[in-house]
């Protein structure tokens, strides 16, 4: 790995100029004139490889680098070609190791998952073959460990989490052996760092934070010595933020505190270093502002939370001057984090500010004619959030209005994704709310309309994917809901089908037992006693005695422990 500095403008011409001429060394100044031109100039890099490929066309060399940078560049669909050419037009094995492994990296950024696992897996199939002929082959053994790092990280996000530490561990236990036996280069130690970082975030996904933490803390010390010794690379001091931000969620899981805001702080500090160099790297600080503030207001530091994200949304207001679609909706999710921030709080009047001007955002992007269908959900998003402040204000009139809007572009949204359950979960949760609303607004019948819709959504939703918890703890939520409008509505029989339904959807719901399943079938049979019906006794008897256990467990809240007393007539 070589520092890049900023090289002088005719430095680089000079090297076009040779590479031009042609002749024997033509291919290697054009090569050099892209290392130059990579960091200040990269679409000229990119010119020169494309040079260089000219003059060399049996050199796969720059055909690999050109594949990173229009990979980099976002020119998916060029780098795939450049990938494909090299994987089919040489015979050497490593060449066509980083070529697979190049096609996977293309596929992943295109989240095309299932592609970039099959080309993976076959550069870990020509790397076996490599490793069998070379155990010690240092080259090899860093892209097949590379390549396990990437099907874990696949594994993971399929939640076939055992699978995916496995292979974690593996990478990272190949490139420990290599590193004891040849010593640790900066490329084998950059690789150490990757590997480190990837089995903590594993570890601390599997509740492991303590040795997360020590990983991390590896990761970060060869981290640090990389952005000592190549300073002039910006990658570096990007990881080291990315390993201290990490490492701050794992001192707060191990309720480390003190240490949680000190790794936090040093992650904001090496990312405004970064910045002060490279000024394209404001998103990423805009996007550490966020993730500071939310661990702040974890640790229960509301006012620098919420100054975290005043640093947030200036940023994200400049990048968003132009009004192009990305820095507006990242603005629009900022604003929205501001509003939470801020009903959590109770602080109102800067809750509606906020989600008033994201709303003015969203309403914007979603009335041109070529509007996503995802800004008519954005917009959505920001109506809910005015709901909650007139909730929380109990003007229920303003509320019940502000979520019919919501629904409204909710059901823009999908009929501009038909199909999608993302979609459909949008429009069920805001059918829910504006159900609430409106029985709080004394308006009984809309808001039996209302949730009868959002079950039907719910039960779809379950229907099609009947492994997804979260679908079916929706459904309970909307079947609760609907039972308890039904019963303000008179409608005794329908109030009980709804409770007595929520009630089936227990044990796919909870372990037998558990707090989250005493609880839920506590509150359920205080709504079926509460109907004053032949089974009312037993209803009661099987609330109080679900209550006692949580009491027992020491898990009674306080508005359940008043419940209970009036189950008991006390």
């Amino acid at each position: 790995m070589q520092s890049k500095q900023t090289p002088e403008p005719d430095a680089i011409s000079d090297l076009l100029t040779r590479a031009e001429a042609g002749g024997p060394d033509g291919a290697l100044a054009a090569r050099r004139a892209a290392m130059l031109a990579e960091t200040s100039d990269p679409a000229r890099a990119r010119r020169a490889l494309a040079l260089a490929i000219k003059l060399a066309p049996h050199d796969p060399a720059p055909r690999l680098d050109l594949i990173r940078l229009q990979a980099e560049a976002g020119n998916l669909a060029e780098a795939w070609k450049e990938a494909e050419t090299v994987f089919n037009s040489t015979d050497d094995e490593l060449t066509r190791v980083r070529a697979a492994f190049a096609l996977g990296e293309i596929a992943r950024m295109a989240n095309a998952a299932a592609e970039a696992r099959r080309h993976y897996e076959e550069a870990l199939k020509i790397g076996d073959r490599l490793l069998a002929a070379n155990r010690g082959d240092p080259e090899a053994t860093r892209w097949y460990a590379r390549t396990r790092g990437r099907l874990a990280e696949l594994d993971a996000a399929e939640r076939a989490f055992d699978r995916a530490l496995a292979g974690a561990e593996g990478a990272l236990a190949l490139l420990r052996a290599s590193a004891a036996h040849l010593g640790e280069t900066p490329e084998l130690a950059a690789d150490i760092a990757d590997a480190e970082m990837r089995l903590a975030a594993l570890e601390l996904d599997d509740g492991r934070a303590a040795s997360a933490r020590r990983r991390l803390r590896e990761a970060i010390g060869r981290y640090e010595a990389l952005a000592v010794t190549e300073p002039d690379e910006p990658h570096w001091r990007a990881v080291l933020s990315d390993a201290w931000a990490l490492a701050a969620e794992a001192d707060y899981v191990r309720a480390a505190k003190d240490e949680a805001r000190a790794a936090m702080n040093k992650a904001l500090q090496a990312r405004l270093k970064l910045v002060t160099a490279h000024p394209q790297e404001v998103w990423a600080l805009a996007g550490l502002w966020r993730i500071r503030a939310a661990l702040l207001a974890a640790l229960g530091d509301m006012q620098d939370a919420a100054d975290s994200l005043a640093q947030a949304r200036a940023i994200a207001s400049q990048l968003a001057a132009d009004g192009s679609e990305t820095p507006v909706r990242f603005l629009v999710h900022t604003l929205l984090d501001e509003a939470d921030h801020a009903l959590r709080t109770r602080a109102l009047e800067a809750a509606l500010s906020s989600a008033k001007a994201a709303r003015e955002h969203a309403e914007t992007q979603a009335r041109k004619p070529d509007a996503k269908p995802r800004w008519f959900g954005e917009t959505a998003a920001c109506w809910d959030r005015i709901g909650e402040v007139a909730r929380m204000n109990k003007q229920h009139e303003a509320a019940q209005d502000a979520f019919a809007r919501a629904v409204e572009f909710r059901r823009m949204a999908l009929a501009g994704e038909s199909g999608s359950a993302s979609a459909q979960r949008g429009l069920a949760a805001a059918l829910l709310k504006s159900g609430e609303a409106a029985l709080a607004a004394h308006a009984p019948a809309s808001a039996r309309l209302a949730l009868n819709e959002s079950v039907a959504l719910r039960l779809a939703l379950t229907e099609a994917h009947p492994e997804d918890e979260d679908a079916v703890r929706g459904l309970a939520i909307a079947l609760e809901r609907l039972g308890l409008v039904a019963h303000a509505n008179g409608d005794n029989t329908a109030a009980r089908g709804a409770w007595e339904g929520e009630l089936q959807l227990a044990e796919r719901l909870f372990p037998e037992d558990s707090i989250e399943a005493l609880r839920f079938h506590a509150i359920v049979h205080a709504h079926l006693a509460g109907l004053r019906e032949r089974d009312a006794q037993l209803h009661l008897e099987a609330a109080v005695s679900h209550f006692d256990a949580l009491a027992r467990a020491g898990a009674l809240t306080t508005k359940e422990a008043a419940l209970r007393r009036k189950l008991m007539g006390g």
